[in-house]
């Protein structure tokens, strides 16, 4: 009776322990899940990278990457606003869930996050081998992805949902009194930084110079080595021969491409002005390439001064401290002489 009675409480000890264990890992799973549903911000210790926004719904895409100086480059094309960065970066390390989507809205929520909702995803460094302070075979990896939708209609909070998960919440950044729907719009022109060429000495591989008013003004000056550049024919694999070269003017030259920057990319009413004060053809058209690539262009356009400039009644001249540039050959931009005209040098103005 006794040995009966041992086997018996063995038995049922044997059952809680079973049981305790399925109640512990199924609430520890539990717990993990909803972690892992619930948790959108960034860790401020972490070295971004990279960051994707892009909406299906409307082919709006920005993909923002650092490179090899630290400068965050748009698109791949385009120098990125750092301080737009900083603080999307920032608000994101400071996301917080108020509450989940209540089961009687989900579906609503759900179908708008599907339809119109906005991709989100930041890339990290990342070290295959990391024990203490050491840190081996570096690589970047995806930290955090998530939907953001629309803000709620209190404009307290934002939809939004981690990607992979069925649960979307209503997330605030404390002490912001407005949703944060706005910190991730996929709109290209929105992440833009003012400056267009931002190029050191030492990063410029090749300038070209098309001088559209006087064509033999034209050229290409390219790196033969660390610190030598010549002259080549702008059509031609040949060198200018007979240039006696101005060294401190060519130096000069070569060092004034950092913050080359527009006035204002032109919004509906200045391209409708554009079209009525550009000059027809262009006078100018610059490219600069550096040493991992990327290439930028700006195409010149004289503008005649406008019934707002400081002109006399009656008189169309050209505008002496303004121009419109097409960038890339894409959009068009109002610059300023006093800030381009270090790098709208023709031909001649490096001979002796």
């Amino acid at each position: 009776m006794q040995r009966t009675n041992i086997y018996l409480f063995l038995i049922l000890a044997g059952l809680l322990f079973i049981i305790a264990v399925v109640i512990f890992w199924y609430s520890h799973s539990a717990s993990t899940l909803r972690a892992a549903d619930s948790d959108f911000s960034l860790e401020p210790s972490l070295n971004i990278l990279r960051i994707e926004i892009f909406s299906d719904h409307d082919n709006k895409e920005v993909v923002m990457e650092k490179d090899e100086q630290g400068r965050w480059i748009l698109n791949n094309r385009y120098y990125a606003n750092d301080l737009a960065i900083k603080q999307l970066i920032d608000l994101s390390g400071r996301l917080r869930v108020r509450q989940p989507v209540s089961l009687e809205n989900r579906a609503q929520v759900e179908e708008m996050l599907n339809n119109r909702g906005v991709a989100v995803i930041f890339y990290v460094q990342a070290y295959r081998i990391h024990l203490g302070d050491l840190k081996l075979f570096p690589y970047r990896r995806a930290y955090q992805s998530f939907i953001v939708g629309e803000d709620t209609p209190d404009g307290s909070s934002t939809y939004m949902r981690k990607a992979g998960s069925q649960i979307p919440f209503k997330v605030h950044v404390p002490a912001l009194e407005t949703g944060i729907a706005f910190l991730f719009d996929p709109d290209e022109k929105d992440w833009r930084d003012p400056v267009i060429i931002d190029m050191p000495r030492n990063q410029i591989s090749r300038i070209t110079i098309q001088d559209f008013e006087n064509p033999d003004d034209s050229y290409r000056l390219i790196r033969e080595s660390t610190d030598a550049f010549a002259f080549y024919h702008l059509n031609e694999n040949e060198k200018i021969s007979g240039l006696d070269v101005d060294s401190l003017r060519l130096e000069r030259f070569l060092q004034s491409f950092s913050n080359i920057h527009y006035e204002t990319l032109l919004d509906d009413q200045q391209e409708q002005e554009r079209k009525k004060l550009m000059f027809e053809q262009p006078f100018m058209e610059v490219a600069v390439k550096n040493r991992d690539g990327m290439e930028v262009s700006f195409t010149a356009f004289a503008r005649t001064m406008s019934e707002g400039d400081d002109v006399l009644a009656g008189e169309s001249t050209r505008d002496p401290h303004r121009f419109y540039i097409r960038i890339n050959e894409e959009e068009f931009a109002l610059a300023q002489y006093y800030v381009f005209s270090r790098i709208l040098r023709p031909l001649s103005f490096f001979d002796n």
